[in-house]
């Protein structure tokens, strides 16, 4: 038995079970969440989940009343703040931007000790309202441990948080387990058997729940932040003209459109663009079909962004290298600099990882460096991921 993995863990099954019981129908009331309860029968399990909200995990916990060990954003364990929540729920951190060995090798040991791990295996909330990429490093952990597998689905999660947005919203969220799988049913699967129910369990679409369901999503300024998100415009095809302000958002060809409460995306020029997901798959498909050229673009900048701040994480610590920076997105390098002399270029293709967090920090693993870029506010982290992908020739999906 591992001796380093059960550290602690009887302290935090019981923080877990006494916030349940005690505060746990709160938090249920002020998220609206509604949990479909269907006892676990395997132990242990990996329970896979999409992710929509910083509040997933305790849902999960509070809507199947068991206890978890998460795999989560080591961002949240910085701090005195940070240690507290590590002392108390034995997070498994996740480094953004960097590589998963160290976390692959935590989720093993705990499930080995016999100790039940959940995680988000996208990586990241969702940006659009439909489930990210997972990699199939995640079915691979199932050949390296004998456990059970629990897949988890959220809906109404992300049109009440999207990610992308400025301010906060009212609805409802719903939660259910999908399927149980027993650990003898995977041991005779292969890799790519367990990583299609996976990926099949775990699809979720915001709007066709919505097209079924009508839920309501009621706030302020519906609209602030998504730019955030909506990074290239269907109607000029250029790159950051999106603004938005209030529940109405516009580009500076002149294209305006609403935001409703339903999620929903209206004006005369969207077309069939009325949804984030859809907005979304315009511009991964742009990006494809316009990746050779954006490659040959290095005398001048596609996109910029202005007043980003500049990190560089030194022993998980992190070391301010500028502030009111400029990024300078060329087909062959990212370039950041500022008035105070700062200048940095990044290669696209030496950028061995990006990891994003919230809407507002981007993690870039460079040359064995990692560094962060960050702005109060936001700003389209996806688009700096998703350029990286496709300037380097990976799929993005």
């Amino acid at each position: 038995m591992n001796k380093d993995v059960q550290s602690g863990l009887r302290r935090q099954k019981f923080v877990y079970h006494f916030l349940r019981i005690t505060v746990g129908w709160l938090i249920a009331a002020l998220r609206n969440f509604t949990g479909e309860y269907r006892p676990v029968k395997g132990k242990p399990v990996l329970l896979l989940s999409n992710h929509n909200s910083d509040f997933d995990g305790l849902l999960i916990v509070i809507g199947l009343r068991k206890h978890f060990r998460f795999v989560g954003s080591a961002n949240i364990l910085s701090g005195p703040l940070g240690k507290v929540i590590g002392f108390l729920t034995g997070l498994i951190p996740r480094e953004k931007g960097a590589s998963v060995d160290k976390t692959v090798d935590l989720i093993v040991d705990n499930l080995n000790a016999g100790i039940d791990v959940a995680m988000f295996p996208e990586g990241n909330k969702s940006w659009d309202g439909s489930t990210g990429f997972i990699s199939k490093r995640t079915a691979e952990i199932f050949k390296k441990t004998d456990c059970g597998l629990v897949t988890y689905l959220f809906d109404g999660g992300y049109l009440r948080s999207p990610r992308w947005a400025r301010t906060k919203r009212k609805g409802r969220i719903f939660g259910r387990i999908v399927n149980e799988y027993s650990r003898e049913l995977l041991k005779s699967m292969s890799v790519e058997e367990i990583y299609e129910i996976i990926v099949r369990d775990l699809q979720a679409d915001a709007f066709q729940y919505q097209d079924e369901h009508h839920e309501r999503y009621k706030g302020e300024a519906l609209a602030e932040g998504l730019e955030n998100l909506l990074y290239l415009c269907p109607v000029c095809q250029k790159f950051d003209t999106i603004h938005s302000q209030g529940d109405q958002f516009s580009c500076e060809c002149g294209m305006k459109g609403t935001y409703d409460e339903y999620g929903y995306l209206s004006g005369e020029q969207i077309g069939e663009y009325n949804n984030t997901i859809k907005w979304n798959q315009f511009q991964k498909s742009w990006l494809r079909d316009h990746a050779e050229q954006l490659r040959e673009q290095s005398d001048e900048p596609f996109s910029h962004d202005e007043g980003l701040t500049l990190y560089q994480i030194v022993d998980n610590e992190r070391v301010i290298l500028g502030n009111e920076v400029t990024a300078w997105l060329y087909g062959d390098r990212l370039t950041l600099n500022n008035d105070a002399g700062l200048s940095l270029t990044f290669s696209w293709s030496l950028i061995s990882k990006i990891g994003m967090f919230r809407n507002n920090a981007l993690y870039l693993t460079y040359q064995d460096k990692r560094y962060e870029l960050y702005r109060t506010g936001g700003f389209s982290l996806l688009k700096y991921f998703s350029l990286h992908r496709i300037l380097t020739g990976k799929e993005l999906v």
